[in-house]
């Protein structure tokens, strides 16, 4: 990453985690006596860092992110695990989704270089991505399959849409 690449992603890293410490974790819904909705923004930081990112470097500055997120939530590595995750599987989204005549050396994940839609689907894919591996490690067991798919169909739509707000309102240069 050049100078102006590490500035902006360590600006955006303190943005995304304030949003996502004390904005976004007093957000949970649901009903009988449970939670199935919830807020993560952190699938965002991963989604925007530069497309030529090399994965170890990806892998790990999202596992520091969630590290981080993880340390306001006191939850011992499920969102440290979910965007290590996130960071992995970014490189076979980025490939599913590639152009015919691939990306621009200096292409911008954030819509502005490529469509819109692209920039949904990615995003979108990522979303999911974090929140079934983030329900997943929280409950730790496939006995709680259910409850797992049911927070993830209901809350990575929520996610994705305050992703595509908060880039909305940031309009991130990279």
């Amino acid at each position: 990453m050049r100078g102006v690449d590490l500035v902006s992603n360590a600006i955006r890293f303190a943005i995304l985690l304030f949003l996502q410490v004390f904005i976004f974790r007093q957000i949970s819904l649901g009903w009988g006596g449970a939670e199935y909705i919830f807020v993560f923004v952190s699938p965002l930081f991963v989604a925007l860092l530069p497309l030529r990112t090399p994965r170890p470097l990806v892998v790990f500055i999202a596992f520091l992110f969630g590290l981080s997120v993880d340390l306001f939530y006191e939850t011992l590595g499920v969102h440290a695990a979910a965007a290590t995750f996130a960071g992995y599987a970014r490189q076979f989204v980025l490939a599913i989704l590639e152009p015919r005549d691939g990306y621009k050396v200096k292409a911008s994940p954030d819509g502005k270089d490529l469509s819109q839609g692209w920039w949904f689907r990615y995003l979108g894919a990522l979303a999911i991505a974090y929140t079934l591996f983030y329900f997943s490690m929280e409950a730790f067991s496939p006995v709680f399959w259910w409850q797992i798919v049911v927070k993830t169909v209901f809350t990575a739509p929520i996610s994705w849409l305050l992703c595509l707000i908060v880039v909305a309102f940031l309009r991130p240069r990279l």
